[in-house]
């Protein structure tokens, strides 16, 4: 009868030198996951309200602007979008939705205008020109100044007849 006591087999030290391989090779992929998935560009979901003003009464932002076709005339920005406009509305609040599929370029509210088939540079809407504009209480050096969209963003335009 032949005893191994005391001896480790040639079996076991390759199984130990495999799984330090497969060991490493996991945390490779680990490491490898975790970098792709912090670089990877989720985009923003993002909230800024406008509210209107037309000689002091309430004006209505429409609601679907940027997905129904009559309410999105400026298809330049589709590729940032996720099947609509990437900046639109749902309902008349002036709730914008900012919802683009990058975090790495600013939208204003030019381009939303533009979407809805309003003058791109701000200077009115549906032919009433603006007459103040401003953004979180600060009242903006021109009414057409432009305004880089942000989320929980408070935009009060002001039109005139």
């Amino acid at each position: 009868m032949v005893t191994y006591s005391g001896q480790r087999s040639v079996f076991r030290k390759s199984h130990r030198r495999r799984n330090l391989l497969v060991l490493s090779l996991v945390a490779l992929a680990v490491i490898g996951v975790a970098f792709a998935a912090a670089s990877y560009d989720r985009g923003v979901h993002w909230h800024p309200i406008l509210s209107v003003t037309l000689n002091g009464s309430p004006f209505t932002v429409p609601a679907d602007i940027g997905i129904v076709a009559s309410l999105w005339k400026d298809h330049s920005l589709d590729q940032y979008g996720i099947g609509m406009a990437p900046l639109h509305t749902h309902d008349t609040t002036g709730k914008i939705h900012v919802e683009v599929n990058t975090s790495h370029r600013d939208f204003t509210l030019h381009e939303f205008l533009a979407i809805w088939g309003q003058p791109s540079d701000g200077s009115g809407i549906d032919g009433h020109p603006v007459t103040s504009l401003t953004v979180d209480g600060v009242q903006q050096a021109s009414p057409t100044s432009d305004v880089v969209l942000k989320d929980g963003q408070q935009i009060a335009m002001t039109l005139s007849a």
